[in-house]
């Protein structure tokens, strides 16, 4: 009887090439288990340092004097710029050094950028500081999701980055409930005993507060030990690093497409959703944000964790395959979500964008999981880093600007922006359903047989 001790890697089998002769001892359960937590506290932590300026915007502009093009500057060029660059050299490393201490690394340099931020003084060191944070953030993805995929079983990986990616969904929404509490007790005059930070403005003390708190992340993660990196021999018998990307491109590039045709209409529809409620529906602002917010935070977080466990379960009865269907049932269930813009009524709206959080959450994990079997452990950094900037061009550059397009092309009344949506969500869905598609066939035509080359 096979069991998960014995049980021959799949990017191993994928590949078509012969397991290592002795895999290292998988860690501990219950240090794999604390090490995915203290990952998912490491998210939390990166997205609030992320978002918090956008819930203080106001008074930054108010002491600061910028306009609200510096601003989307400081929130999203300055650090997207930055981020997507630096990713692809931290995957690089990630593959290369000791992961365990370039997370270190990047938790120290995001933390110190986000406290330089709240002193800083002139719009420049706004700018630089923000282009730090996003320098220290691309750290974590690359090596995190390297070092699950050697703490974790295959059977096991899909709900350990599940967890891991509710980072996203915990800490952007965080970042807006405390940020604006904070601000409140802040003005309130609460911070104003703290040495050296109640001298501080009301903003500048929840930025730099918030900032100091993520040294805290610091001891925790030192205290796990670098995980072993498996399936080397893999990577030996197809070359060098970029040999090996090369002769699985034909399954690496359709999972990466379809991760990022999910990010583009999933950016576009969370960007644009509390317009829709309330330019077509009638909502008020704070009930649109309070209904958005709660969809976001339960729907996300049960799509992703659903996702891990059905990735899972479908691995272990198919592991050349299974991954990859549930990334199929999740683009179809992106589709039907969609379709449920063209009920009347905001409710049904509401349901739509639930839906979709769930269907598209499980989607990403699906995405992500599948992409890890493909490669070996030494390219695992790099490969995730290439479709982390892949679905943040898709997702940021596509997404948003897309609806808009329509939006204006179709007339930009009450309507437009639903039907506008429901286009894009309908479209960045089939080609997801493509993608995954195409994939699943050539995994279920993969043979024992070498790669040629």
């Amino acid at each position: 009887m096979e069991t998960s001790e014995n049980r021959v890697p799949f990017s191993a089998a994928a590949a078509g090439l012969a397991p290592a002769a002795a895999e290292p001892p998988w860690p501990r359960a219950s240090v794999a288990h604390a090490f995915v937590l203290v990952m998912l506290v490491a998210a939390t932590f990166s997205f609030v340092h992320r978002y918090v300026p956008s819930v203080l915007v106001d008074p930054i502009k108010r002491e600061m004097g910028i306009s609200d093009l510096q601003f989307s500057l400081l929130q999203g060029t300055a650090f997207a710029l930055l981020y997507g660059v630096a990713s692809l050299v931290c995957g690089l490393l990630a593959d290369r050094v000791h992961r365990r201490n370039l997370v270190v690394l990047g938790v120290a340099v995001w933390t110190v950028g986000t406290v330089l931020f709240g002193l800083s003084t002139s719009f420049t060191g706004l700018l630089a500081s923000r282009a730090l944070v996003g320098l220290g953030e691309a750290t974590l993805g690359p090596a995190s999701v390297s070092m699950l995929c050697d703490y974790f079983r295959p059977d096991r990986r899909g709900r350990a980055i599940a967890v891991s990616f509710f980072g996203a969904t915990l800490g952007s929404a965080l970042a807006f409930a405390a940020g604006g509490r904070m601000l409140e007790a802040a003005a309130a005059g609460q911070y104003a005993g703290l040495p050296w930070v109640g001298e501080l403005a009301p903003w500048r003390q929840v930025v730099v507060l918030m900032g100091v708190a993520g040294f805290v992340l610091v001891p925790a993660i030192l205290a796990f030990p670098e995980p072993q990196r498996r399936d080397l021999a893999v990577a030996d018998q197809l070359g060098n690093r970029a040999q090996e990307l090369w002769a699985l491109r034909d399954r690496i590039g359709l999972v990466m497409l379809a991760g990022a045709t999910v990010a583009l209409a999933d950016f576009g529809f969370s960007i644009w959703a509390t317009a829709l409620l309330t330019r077509t529906h009638g909502f008020g602002v704070a009930e649109a944000g309070s209904v958005l917010g709660a969809c976001m935070l339960i729907a996300g977080v049960a799509g992703g964790w659903l996702g891990g466990v059905l990735c899972d379960r479908a691995h272990q009865r198919a592991p050349r395959t299974g991954r990859i269907d549930i990334v199929l049932r999740a683009a179809l269930a992106m589709l039907l979500s969609a379709c449920l813009l063209m009920v009347p009524g905001g409710w049904a709206a509401v349901a739509a964008f639930a839906c979709w959080q769930v269907a598209a959450n499980a989607a990403y994990v699906g995405c992500a999981s599948t992409l890890q079997d493909q490669v070996s452990g030494r390219t695992r950094g790099i490969a995730a880093a290439l479709s982390l900037c892949l679905s943040i061009g898709f997702g940021l550059g596509l997404g948003p600007t897309s609806v808009a397009a329509l939006n204006q092309q179709i007339g930009g009344g009450a309507d437009a922006l639903s039907a506008s949506l429901l286009i894009v969500l309908l479209s960045a869905g089939w080609a997801t359903l493509a993608c995954a598609w195409l994939l699943r066939r050539r995994l279920a035509r993969l043979t024992d047989a070498p790669l040629p080359g």
